[in-house]
């Protein structure tokens, strides 16, 4: 059986942008992300937070992802310097290698394939040097776009999970993808 890695200083080439570890530069550019109202409505299922609380939490991920084993991949998706999303593999089971991914993509760069990229990569990432065996993920039944990135990466629809989320004081139901290893 092929163990969890952990991998260091992640770097990851995709078309046109590229997955990288957090810096502190990156604060001001993520704490806009997180509280544009389009993705906090369509996407997130929290309150907007503070510039000290999205401060508090990229060292907080530092500090994770020197962890042994590293449980979490939280990168930023960048063209050069420019933020243009995130995204983040969390291993969830280290004896059943199993993991889950999430991306978020700012506004200005829905439609354009970016989603469909980050997942790529992410899921390279858990069944390359990372090791895991299958990974999951969860949208909203109503986000076409998100579901259609999933399936995209080769993802398979396994049902819907009722009243998955509660959310700003009401109930989300979530659909639920994965894909194994042996399906690439």
């Amino acid at each position: 059986m092929t163990p969890i890695h952990s991998v260091r200083a992640v770097r990851l080439s995709g078309r046109g942008f590229g997955l990288r570890e957090w810096a502190d530069e990156d604060v001001p550019a993520l704490h806009a992300l997180l509280t544009e109202p389009r993705v906090l409505d369509r996407v997130l299922d929290e309150r907007a937070p503070t510039r000290d609380e999205v401060h508090d939490a990229v060292s907080t991920w530092r500090e994770e992802a020197g962890g042994e084993p590293r449980p979490a991949y939280r990168l930023a998706a960048v063209d050069g310097d420019r933020l243009l999303g995130l995204g983040t593999l969390t291993v969830e089971s280290m004896p059943h290698r199993r993991g889950e991914i999430g991306y978020v993509v700012h506004p200005d760069h829905w439609g354009r394939g970016l989603g469909t990229g980050i997942a790529g990569l992410l899921l390279d990432l858990a069944f390359g040097p990372v090791g895991l065996h299958r990974v999951e993920a969860t949208t909203r039944p109503d986000h076409a776009a998100s579901r259609r990135v999933l399936e995209k990466g080769g993802m398979r629809c396994e049902g819907i999970s009722r009243d998955h989320l509660l959310v700003r004081g009401s109930w989300w139901d979530s659909v639920r993808y994965a894909i194994l290893a042996t399906d690439r």
